[in-house]
């Protein structure tokens, strides 16, 4: 019987086609067909149900079966998902969250028939920009077909690029990396810019909506000759005086060969990939290396990531310091630190917050009131931390008592501070 390896999984989750890439003890991700023809590695988010049987279908075959008139046909997953719009066939009602788990169900069931051998160490859905909804929905979908909540992670189109760029060789990123995706929303463009003469290496990102520029409307009625006058004047205007190494290109607006020839153009200097596969790589890559010690590196700062890092100072390990417990780079609306500490001749709780773009910081103290007559070190609290905002945090400390020497008070102390 042949050795179990771990696999990861990456997907590109888009409104309209989802991709998948694999990687398999880790090497490098490959994109893998869940088609029953093979070799189709783009396919349809679509459901459909089979008049017939009742049968369910994804994909490809959703799609075919739609066109015989011969089931239900469900797409915008996505798009239902965020407006809680559920779907009635026969008079039974699905939920976005029962489409998403049907979905992926008939995924994975081809999945781990390819792969029937290795066990699923890690599951990234990469989307466009998911909401914090589409974030639950979607995760609690997946872990229906038996991946462990802890196993799933959920992660914007932008981060997969991030992780997508860094894991390439190093001549590749040495200087600023652009990225033009041409989806149906329109032409974006999103440039990398990594800051390597501190530590930790710090990629942030600019990102420009050309979609009134260059839309799915032009691609459909204009013919290729001017849908590359229009990019050329677009890619000369964005690059300008920007100095990039690598500059990759994806999104079906283009699959086709229209612009080919303005690609070549920017190979002057720079290198230049085009491929339909990028975001489902980068999911996978940041599978593999989310906890590894050479990403430990890398500071990934996205427009809903926090910029600083907080600390909490206690005596610990036989020393003083102050111990994070938010870390830069988190999803602001993903924090939710907690710990629990005893008062050491104190009424007052001490953090550090460092800013890691600026490179400065500041303390703050959250001064407990109202606790007097209890002896040294039986003062027992929570700390928990979370964010309204990118650069919003609260502080709430609440005292626990200290068992039957002193109840619990119940009281609760909180503090907003700048990030």
């Amino acid at each position: 019987m042949p050795d179990t390896k771990p696999i990861v999984i990456g997907f590109d989750l888009s409104p309209e086609t989802t991709q998948i890439a694999v990687s398999r003890d880790g090497e490098e991700p490959e994109s893998v067909s869940v088609s029953s023809a093979g070799g189709q590695y783009v396919f349809p988010t679509a459901l459909c149900v089979r008049n017939d049987s009742g049968d369910w279908l994804f994909g490809d075959e959703a799609v075919r079966c739609k066109n015989r008139n011969a089931g239900f046909f469900i797409d915008n997953l996505i798009k239902k998902a965020e407006e809680d719009e559920s779907v009635f066939i026969h008079d039974t009602e699905y939920t976005p969250l029962n489409l998403f788990e049907r979905f992926f169900r008939k995924i994975m069931t081809v999945l781990r028939q390819k792969y029937q051998n290795d066990q699923i160490d890690k599951v990234v859905i990469s989307m466009r920009n998911p909401s914090d909804k589409i974030i639950r929905i979607v995760a609690e979908a997946m872990e229906t077909t038996g991946i462990r909540h802890e196993s799933i992670r959920v992660r914007s189109h932008l981060q997969s690029f991030m992780f997508y760029a860094v894991r390439q060789k190093k001549e590749l990123w040495v200087n600023d990396v652009g990225l033009f995706d041409f989806n149906e929303n329109g032409l974006m463009y999103t440039q990398l810019s990594t800051a390597k003469k501190v530590a930790p290496i710090t990629v942030t990102a600019q990102i420009h909506d050309l979609s009134n520029l260059l839309d799915e409307n032009m691609l459909e009625t204009m013919p290729d000759n001017q849908l590359a006058y229009c990019f050329r004047t677009i890619t000369d205007k964005v690059l300008y005086r920007q100095i990039l190494s690598t500059v990759y290109v994806t999104g079906k607006g283009f699959e086709s060969n229209w612009s080919d020839d303005v690609l070549k153009a920017l190979c002057s200097g720079r290198r230049v990939f085009k491929g339909m596969n990028l975001y489902a790589k980068g999911a996978a890559y940041f599978g593999l290396y989310e906890n590894d010690d050479e990403m430990r590196d890398f500071l990934f700062l996205t427009e809903d990531m926090i910029r600083s890092t907080i600390a909490i100072r206690m005596f610990k390990d036989n020393q003083i310091a102050d111990y994070p417990m938010v870390r830069a780079g988190t999803r602001w609306s993903e924090v939710n630190a907690k710990t629990v500490g005893i008062l050491d001749d104190t009424e007052e709780v001490y953090f550090s917050i460092y800013h890691t773009v600026k490179k400065d910081s500041k303390h703050v103290v959250v001064s407990l009131k109202n606790l007097h007559g209890r002896e040294n070190k039986t003062t027992r609290v929570s700390i928990g931390i979370r964010c309204l905002d990118r650069e919003t945090a609260v502080i709430t400390v609440k005292d626990l008592g200290f068992g039957q020497f002193y109840p619990n008070t119940y009281r609760v102390w909180e503090k907003i501070v700048e990030i």
